[in-house]
């Protein structure tokens, strides 16, 4: 079963990070970019008009809307019931996708992007 890795990414800077445990591929009825892509379409015209609340609130808002669809999601670095480790993360098996949400600084009025790696095609830090 594949993983999906999301950081919320504001002025080149990540500023959180969350991790789909189970249907973290991109496509199909639980497909990540799916979902993310819904996501941006419901915020842009708010985020066009209003300005963007950063990263932060945006990864708040995406993580409450899979908490309610009943989505294994988790919030990675965090405490209680929907923390998970570095650790747990970097142990997970199966197919992994890094989505990188990029949004402009607070009060930016452009919309969100969304890019997708699959992990086996990072480049390794050693």
């Amino acid at each position: 079963m594949a993983y999906g890795l999301i950081q919320f990414t504001e002025a080149g800077r990540r500023v959180a990070a969350l991790v789909r445990t189970e249907h973290g591929q991109p496509t199909g009825a639980d497909g990540v970019m799916d979902r993310l892509a819904a996501f941006i379409e419901e915020t842009s015209p708010t985020l066009i008009r209003q300005g963007s609340p950063g990263a932060l609130y945006m990864a708040e808002l995406f993580t409450a809307r899979e908490v309610q669809a009943g989505r294994a999601i988790r919030v990675v670095g965090g405490q209680g019931e929907l923390g998970i480790g570095r650790d747990e993360v970097a142990a997970l098996q199966g197919p992994g996708y890094l989505y990188d949400f990029i949004v402009g600084p607070e009060g930016d009025r452009s919309p969100p992007m969304v890019h997708v790696t699959p992990v086996h095609d990072l480049p390794r830090v050693e």
